[in-house]
């Protein structure tokens, strides 16, 4: 595991359990203490956590670094992603127009997608996701074409957006690296920001699809201030007073 992504997990263990021992965390990532311990410290010299006796707590805020590649994320936190992932099917009805965007939570949106007979019309720049909706025999699927970032697996760039600003659908499902009450919606890459943005843009509707490890993280490019959104699909594991702070922006909060 490289240091970068070592050091993320560190801080999506922290975003679940608030809390964690340096036992814990070096027998979960296979790490020696001195490792841990080092990796603590860079971690709280940037701001990121402070240490305690024998372990860690999480900060206010993250500022997210790395980018972890959509392989990485897949297995990760698969029961909450399985159920936002079912709630927000259940938002879906015969003849909706949505736009799918490229991630590991709309991927299991995508999945019960293709395994369903709905009649609706899907819009994804994710390579990924457009196999997986090819599942369903009623389904009209547009996949946007452009520039592809294997990171992600995601067509982005103006070939991508200049396409998708061509509709108008009644829904925007969208993943995020990062949501803050202060900085909005974000993620590493200024592409998929700008491809995220468009979806949003063109959507009467826009839900984001988030497990609660995504809440309180920063990363370099804003998606949209949250004002732009109108639902957030989060697990049941989100902090009682993070739902709240949503809540009095206007922002609709499902748990699932």
């Amino acid at each position: 595991m490289l240091p970068g992504e070592r050091r993320n997990r560190i801080l999506d263990m922290l975003q679940a359990n608030r809390s964690m021992t340096v036992k814990t965390l070096c027998d979960t990532l296979e790490a020696s203490e001195a490792t841990i311990r080092r990796d603590l410290a860079m971690l709280e010299e940037d701001g990121k956590l402070e240490r305690t006796h024998g372990g860690a707590i999480l900060t206010n805020q993250t500022k997210l670094e790395y980018e972890e590649s959509f392989h990485q994320k897949e297995s990760r936190y698969g029961a909450q992603k399985q159920a936002i992932a079912a709630k927000a099917f259940s938002l879906l009805k015969e003849n909706d127009s949505i736009v799918l965007d490229a991630g590991t939570t709309t991927y299991e949106l995508a999945r019960l997608i293709g395994q369903s007979t709905l009649r609706i019309t899907v819009i994804t720049n994710s390579t990924i996701l457009a196999g997986e909706l090819t599942g369903n025999p009623n389904l009209d699927l547009i996949a946007l074409g452009g520039k592809v970032r294997l990171h992600t697996q995601a067509t982005v760039g103006s070939i991508a957006i200049d396409t998708l600003r061509r509709f108008k659908v009644n829904k925007a499902f969208v993943a995020v690296n990062g949501i803050s009450a202060d900085d909005g919606l974000t993620t590493p890459d200024l592409e998929e920001a700008a491809i995220k943005n468009a979806m949003m843009s063109v959507a009467v509707e826009r839900i984001v699809l988030a497990d609660h490890t995504k809440f309180n993280r920063v990363a370099l490019c804003q998606i949209a201030p949250l004002s732009m959104v109108d639902t957030i699909i989060t697990d049941r594991d989100l902090d009682p007073g993070l739902i709240n702070a949503f809540e009095q922006q206007g922002i609709q909060v499902t748990l699932a």
